[in-house]
């Protein structure tokens, strides 16, 4: 994967590499409690967000995955791309976050459309999964509205400040997302 970073261009978003300049974005993201809570993680600190910016812009040099900075209006507010990827398998994982304000307007379903895309027909993925907090309704519905199904629910699946939770398995079949 690694060498030229794909830029990915909506009606409403430009999606594409994230660089140090997110940094601010980033952090007030990954530290808002309200975006966090439904999430495996708690809010990050700065340092913390310095440390996820390198890990989510490294999975493409490593060859690991692809993480896009959601671009809306000349600003970051989100991200969302494949990790935990098996070539083998042909499958990989989405993950995806929203800034607060930005929520309810539809964004992240428009915004993953062209990932979806690019998973299917770039990387080839046969499997698109997404793993939930059982308690993520909105993320779900995100989901649901995209194609995919819920497989079940994976017991204490998740390690988090709180400790271990469940959460929901969600996949999207490349058959699938051509049929719709």
């Amino acid at each position: 994967m690694a060498g030229f970073f794909p830029v990915l261009k909506t009606d409403d978003f430009v999606l594409r590499e994230l660089t140090d300049d997110d940094l601010e974005a980033i952090s007030s993201i990954w530290g808002s409690l309200k975006v966090t809570e439904k999430m495996s993680s708690g809010p990050l600190s700065h340092e913390d967000s310095v440390q996820m910016l390198y890990v989510l812009r490294s999975l493409w040099d490593n060859d690991a995955g692809i993480r896009w900075g959601v671009e809306h209006g000349g600003c970051l507010i989100g991200t969302c791309g494949f990790h935990n990827i098996n070539k083998g398998a042909r499958r990989g994982e989405l993950g995806y976050e929203l800034d607060y304000a930005a929520w309810g307007r539809g964004f992240m379903r428009k915004a993953l459309r062209p990932v979806l895309d690019y998973g299917f027909n770039i990387m080839r993925f046969e499997r698109i999964e997404a793993f939930l907090n059982v308690d993520n309704d909105r993320s779900a519905a995100v989901l649901k509205k995209l194609g995919f199904l819920r497989e079940g629910t994976l017991r204490e699946y998740a390690l988090t400040p709180k400790g271990l939770i469940d959460q929901n398995c969600f996949s999207l079949l490349k058959r699938d997302w051509k049929n719709q």
